[in-house]
């Protein structure tokens, strides 16, 4: 059937009802004088201009008929085409007709989208989505498009299911040295296992690494997911193995680099597993003690995100949804908690754990007094973590300390619920005892002195009143003192305590912020404490020489601080003579690694701790100056901490 032609005469049909219409004018009077004015401009086709012969301006015409070449018959498009959707015509005798319903909007505006060309190129995102858009698709095909354009970029595709089992090349051999396994296998399992508790199945765990010793791995692929959580493991054994610290450092590094290519081997985002989340709390410890805690942080913040898309906030949806028992479910939630509260509090970031903190997997505390309740030192953990997250949400910024009575309360009630060894340092009877009691006491007081830092506020003194904001400044400053003694018995034990970032940065703060404190409560026993953290952590040799810098800011400003007050005390008992420093640990010489340390962040610390008026400065504030991670602008000034408020 031929198509319409591009400027038509007017029809026959349109005389025959303009002659029978009647006296009335029709309602589109205007269109058909258009029409008709329009039809004395038509040009002639294409073949009959170019021979310049009449053409009676059909399609085809008579002429075209005529000569045998009906299908050349074209007419050039006028300029008004482009504003006019109703003149509208078909391209060529191969492609669809465009049909006109006067009646029908959509059908009329779909055909002017697609004949206006786009302003914005032929290459545009636009103009490429409208031209495969004129291709009509049907359901499946639009989600198959879905599906293989966007879940990939998402890191969902599920659209195979042979990609769950696609390997990736790694850096490294899938399996490492039986004999390195073994080793640093063993070190994680007596060493950070007892003060971690991350795996519930670690004899589970054990088992399968046998299986594995003596293996070929370029002959038998294996699981990802546990091969993820075996290097993690062997990152944090490393850490606190036995080897020299350049080969301990490299082998950590090693195995947290392994750990972290094999989350690319799989898709862990689409198909999580147990092991997986292990491995990521793990893997938060490792960066934690690799002396980078924002790194760990983001990583727990992705690990508590992932746990919470599966439910694991909800015991029931875990066990239906992720495989898991309730044991399971309640220990890995527990280890997310406690990875989370300890480091947003000593990191001084928000936890994100809330939703996970269930009251449901903690045992009841007993009563002030009672001996019904024992604790054991996961459980006292996992309560401690509970009441940071408890009271951190809580906490009213305008009155902070409405609720410190309550907080007061709680940990007085979280005490006497204590094992009989973790309350008395004599009835531990194995060196893990002792170890529990010192990293326990430690967290604890580290807890509740930063709980409690709102005291230092001038303003909330005063409001409390002289012996209300006494009563507390005592408990915040014996807090202090209890979390530095439990730091330096723990370093008496073994200097794996200062591979610890936690116990390093609980231990100095509370020793750095006491010495900012002193002037309010003074007591004689502070000197001594002080003497015992600086002469130790100095004492660290290499171990402490991988410090962060804002640790190695605090070591420093208490080597000075130390220094200062000392020579108060010699220049008072000696009047007239110049006060020569005092260090702390007798020999210079075996210190100036750690205490010589340069950055431009500390520039003019020294001279502003050695006169240092801690009457008019915030305690708090310098603390923060000290311990902040960021490089400052300029060197310290004496107005850079901030006046009290």
């Amino acid at each position: 059937m031929p198509c319409t032609p591009r400027h038509p005469s007017l029809p026959t049909e349109a005389w025959r009802d303009s002659a029978n219409a009647t006296a009335s004018p029709p309602g589109n009077l205007r269109k058909i004088l258009r029409e008709r004015r329009l039809a004395h401009t038509h040009k002639a086709c294409l073949p009959c201009r170019e021979r310049k012969v009449r053409c009676d301006h059909q399609q085809p015409c008579q002429t075209c008929l005529k000569r045998g070449h009906a299908d050349l018959c074209l007419y050039p498009e006028p300029k008004a085409a482009l504003h006019s959707p109703k003149r509208r015509r078909c391209q060529s005798d191969g492609e669809e007709p465009v049909i006109e319903e006067v009646g029908s909007g959509a059908t009329s505006n779909v055909t002017v989208d697609a004949g206006t060309p786009s302003l914005l190129g032929g290459n545009s995102i636009l103009a490429i989505a409208r031209q495969d858009s004129m291709q009509p698709q049907s359901g499946s095909q639009r989600r198959e498009a879905f599906e293989t354009g966007i879940f990939p970029l998402l890191g969902m595709d599920n659209t195979s299911k042979q990609r769950d089992h696609i390997q990736v090349s790694h850096p490294g051999p899938s399996l490492p040295d039986d004999q390195e396994t073994i080793q640093l296998f063993n070190t994680y399992r007596h060493r950070v296992h007892p003060s971690q508790l991350v795996l519930d199945d670690l004899d589970e765990v054990e088992k399968v690494v046998c299986s594995l010793i003596g293996r070929d791995s370029t002959r038998e692929q294996n699981d990802s997911h546990f091969l993820c959580l075996l290097h993690a493991i062997l990152a944090a054994g490393a850490q606190f193995s036995d080897l020299e610290p350049s080969s301990r450092v490299k082998k950590s590094q090693k195995h947290l680099k392994h750990a972290l290519s094999f989350l690319g081997s799989f898709q862990y985002l689409w198909s999580p597993s147990k092991r997986l989340l292990q491995a990521l709390v793990i893997l938060g410890h490792v960066l934690q003690n690799d002396m980078n805690p924002r790194g760990a942080w983001v990583l727990g913040g992705t690990t508590i995100r992932l746990a919470l898309s599966l439910g694991l906030h909800q015991p029931v949806s875990a066990q239906d949804g992720f495989r898991l028992s309730a044991a399971e479910a309640q220990h890995l939630r527990l280890a997310i908690v406690w990875q989370d509260a300890l480091l947003s509090l000593a990191f001084d970031r928000p936890p994100a754990s809330h939703e996970m903190d269930l009251t449901s997997d903690l045992p009841a505390l007993g009563q002030t007094g009672s001996s019904h309740v024992a604790l054991s030192y996961r459980q006292a953990m996992n309560w401690l973590c509970h009441l940071t997250l408890l009271h951190t949400r809580t906490r009213d910024e305008s009155s902070p300390l409405l609720t410190t009575s309550q907080l007061l309360n709680d940990f007085d009630a979280l005490e006497s619920s204590l094992s009989p060894h973790l309350k008395y340092r004599r009835h531990c009877s194995s060196i893990q005892d002792i170890q529990e009691h010192h990293s326990l006491e430690l967290h604890r007081n580290f807890t509740l002195s930063t709980l409690c830092r709102p005291i230092l506020s001038r303003q909330i003194r005063i409001s409390l009143g002289t012996n209300d904001a006494a009563m507390w400044l005592n408990r915040f400053q014996n807090a202090l003192k209890r979390s530095v003694l439990a730091f330096v018995r723990l370093r008496a034990l073994s200097n794996l305590a200062t591979r610890s970032w936690a116990f390093v940065h609980n231990g100095l703060s509370s020793a750095l912020l006491l010495a900012f404190t002193r002037h309010l409560n003074d007591s004689e026993d502070f000197a001594e404490i002080q003497d015992h953290l600086v002469k130790s952590l100095a004492e660290g040799g290499e171990d402490a020489g991988r410090f962060s810098t804002a640790h190695k800011k605090a070591l420093k400003a208490l080597k000075v601080l130390q220094e200062v007050e000392m020579g108060r005390i010699t220049s008072r008992g000696q009047t007239g003579q110049e006060p020569a420093p005092i260090c702390a640990g007798g020999d210079m010489t075996s210190q100036e690694g750690i205490f010589d340390f340069q950055d431009p962040s500390m520039l003019g610390m020294e001279d502003w701790l050695r006169t240092f008026d801690f009457d008019a400065f915030s305690p708090l504030e310098a603390y923060n100056l000290i311990m902040s991670d960021e490089p400052t602008a300029g060197p310290i000034s004496s107005t850079g901490a901030g006046i009290s408020d």
